[in-house]
């Protein structure tokens, strides 16, 4: 009786899902933990389960507590919450480019010079990801948000074109004309 029960737990579809969104690829394994703890358990603690009707509820919150508890012996012996500092071998750090932290800072400058409606709509949408959040979070249609980061953006590419035909190498450029552009 005790070992169907604990076939039918461990067969269970909606737990298989469970396990898999906790772990993914050790969802099999957590499953088959928790069937060993089962089989391991006392009669008395099995009895007060299943009989209470508590064993279901006892499965998910034990697979729970495996599966996203880093302390757990699962999390530690599959190495769940485990990060790396290191990178793998046979890959290289890329290497700081000022290039881009410098043209990078240019263009938050620029942003921040935009008339603040464009620029906060640019920001949430770099932040959001879409047209279409961006019109969930603010209640403005999602073509008026598209034209206006379109606009927004061509206008920071055109200031920034601008900015760095005045400032190439710290130079002032003298036009055909003679004129003088700082």
């Amino acid at each position: 009786m005790r070992e169907r029960a604990i076939i039918d737990l461990i067969t269970d579809v909606e737990l298989h899902e469970l396990a898999k969104k906790l772990t993914y690829k050790h969802a099999d394994d957590l499953i088959q933990e928790v069937a060993l703890m089962l089989l391991e358990m006392s009669t008395d603690k099995w009895n007060e389960l299943n009989e209470g009707g508590y064993l279901r509820y006892y499965v998910v919150r034990t697979i729970m507590n495996m599966g996203t508890s880093p302390r757990s012996t699962f999390a530690v012996k599959y190495k769940l919450f485990e990060t790396f500092a290191d990178i793998p071998e046979g890959q290289q750090a890329e290497p700081y480019d000022e290039q881009l932290e410098q043209d990078l800072t240019i263009v938050e400058t620029l942003l921040e010079d935009c008339y603040w409606y464009d620029r906060e709509i640019v920001k949430l949408w770099i932040q959001e990801g879409s047209y279409r959040k961006v019109q969930a979070v603010t209640g403005i249609p999602y073509k008026s948000v598209g034209n206006t980061v379109k606009k927004t953006l061509n206008n920071l590419k055109d200031d920034y074109d601008d900015y760095i035909k005045r400032n190439v190498g710290g130079c002032t450029i003298i036009d055909i004309r003679g004129n003088i552009d700082d």
